[in-house]
This record gives C-alpha cells, sequence and structure tokens, in this order.
C-alpha cells in the first residue's frame, strides 16, 4: 500500500514520531506555551497580595540565585528562565545541525503522550501516598487558590526537570562516562539515580510531628526515578510535560476533593 505524503512527512528524519519528538526545536515549539503561561502568571497570578514577593517553585529561586551572581536583580531576573530554556534548546538545536523546522502534529502528539506518561505516576501516589502536588514555596502550597495552584504545576514542571533531569543528569553522565570511562548504560543508570536522590531531598519530607515521612520519601525518590528514565528515553519535552501534567491533575483531583 502506497505511504501518504503526510506519513512520508513525519518520517523524514528516520524514525518518526519518536525521533521528531526528542528534537530540541520541535521541543522548544512544545514546550512554548507553557513557558508564556507561566511567565505571564508571574506577572499576573503569582505576585503575593502586597506585591513584595512573588510565588515560585525553589528551582526557580535557585536560577534567581544563580543571576544575582552576575549582578542581575531577582526581580530583573525573573522572567529570564524562560529565556534561559529557550536558549539552551536553540544552542542544542544549532550546534546538532538540525533543519529549522517544526511539526504542529508532533507537538499536538507529545500532548498526548505527556498525559499518557503522567498517568501511572497517578496510580503511584495513590498506592504510596495518596499525595497531592507539593512544590514548595514561601507561602503553603495548599492555602493558594486553584489557579495560582496550577501555575506554580507548570513552573514546577519547566524549571524541576531543567535543574533535575537536563543539567543534573546530564553533568552526573559527562562525568561518569566521558570522563571516567563507564559504558553509555551504566552512566544513565547512575545518573538517573543521583538525580532520583536530589529530587527526593529538594522536596519537604516531614510528615505528622515533624518527622521524615517514610510514604514521601518513597514517592519522590520512584517519581525521580520515573522521571529520570522519561528524560532518558523520550527526551526534556515529554518529562516536562509529564511532570506539568501530573501537578496539574494533582491539583484539580484535590479541589475536587474538597468541593
Amino acid at each position: 500500500m502506497r505511504r501518504s505524503s503526510s506519513e512520508d512527512d513525519l518520517d523524514h528524519d528516520g524514525d518518526g514520531y519518536w525521533h521528531a519528538a526528542r528534537r530540541p526545536l520541535q521541543i522548544l515549539a512544545f514546550l512554548l506555551p507553557l513557558i508564556i503561561a507561566y511567565e505571564l502568571c508571574l506577572a499576573v497570578v503569582l505576585p503575593s497580595g502586597d506585591g513584595a514577593d512573588i510565588l515560585t517553585v525553589q528551582a526557580h529561586r535557585s536560577l534567581l540565585w544563580f543571576f544575582g551572581v552576575f549582578g542581575i536583580a531577582p526581580t530583573g531576573g525573573l522572567f529570564l528562565g524562560g529565556v534561559v530554556i529557550a536558549v539552551v534548546l536553540l544552542c542544542w538545536h544549532v550546534l546538532a545541525r538540525e533543519r529549522w523546522s517544526v511539526d504542529v502534529r508532533v507537538a499536538g502528539l507529545m500532548g498526548v503522550e505527556a498525559i499518557a506518561l503522567a498517568l501511572p505516576l497517578l496510580v503511584l501516589g495513590h498506592l504510596v501516598a495518596n499525595l497531592a502536588a507539593a512544590t514548595p514555596t514561601t507561602t503553603s502550597f495548599a492555602d493558594l487558590d486553584v489557579l495560582s495552584q496550577m501555575a506554580i504545576s507548570v513552573g514546577a514542571g519547566l524549571y524541576e526537570e531543567l535543574v533535575f533531569r537536563m543539567v543534573l543528569i546530564a553533568l552526573v553522565d559527562t562525568l561518569l562516562v566521558d570522563l571516567a570511562g563507564l559504558s553509555t548504560r551504566a552512566g544513565a543508570a547512575v545518573a538517573i539515580v543521583v538525580s532520583a536522590v536530589a529530587f527526593t531531598f529538594y522536596h519537604d519530607l516531614s510528615g505528622p510531628g515533624g518527622v521524615v515521612s517514610t510514604a514521601k520519601l518513597a514517592f519522590y525518590f520512584l517519581a525521580g526515578l520515573y522521571f529520570g528514565a522519561v528524560f532518558v528515553l523520550r527526551g526534556f519535552g515529554l518529562v516536562v510535560g509529564a511532570h506539568a501534567v501530573y501537578d496539574i491533575l494533582t491539583v484539580l483531583l484535590a479541589a475536587a476533593t474538597r468541593a
């Protein structure tokens, strides 16, 4: 049977959608709506009542601290996080010498896949700890309105994956594989575990009485392993999408439970 021209177009990279979803320019096209939405929320939804503070995830605050090292004030660097993600992906695109085109169909399929990848985490959260999204901020996450919680959920997907998957896994993998001579598979496995440990202790693990909650500890570690595997196998765009979708769904489910 003769293939349609659309199928041929989607397969022009050799591996079809599987490869296209990992292309940096395609990832940027997929993430751009999330980046823009979060940047708008930083300006409109997330300022505190007195306007003196902006509610955001700790990973984003760490990025602001980094900007501060170079003399950029937190308020001045607040919106540079999205720029950093875009610049990293564009530099990657140029270095990879990829063609300058994106496929809207691929972006749509990435959205569907991100939703599918978030579902196992919902099951895991129910089985291990029955946890809602718990993103550390200067104000209790549960006290925020649903729109603010959803906005921070998008920020968590973007910046936690930037820090713990794109940066940390790449760094550990480079040290182990390129410098220490470990095999690619072993290096990736160790990098995923290291990233999962860091991701776990980044979150608030306290339970009743202030002691460490084993349920939270187990959940965040397993979630970190899962996100690491998604990043290695499916790329940065889909792990961000899966993380953001998971957090948004837990916010909506928690709101529905309270209603």
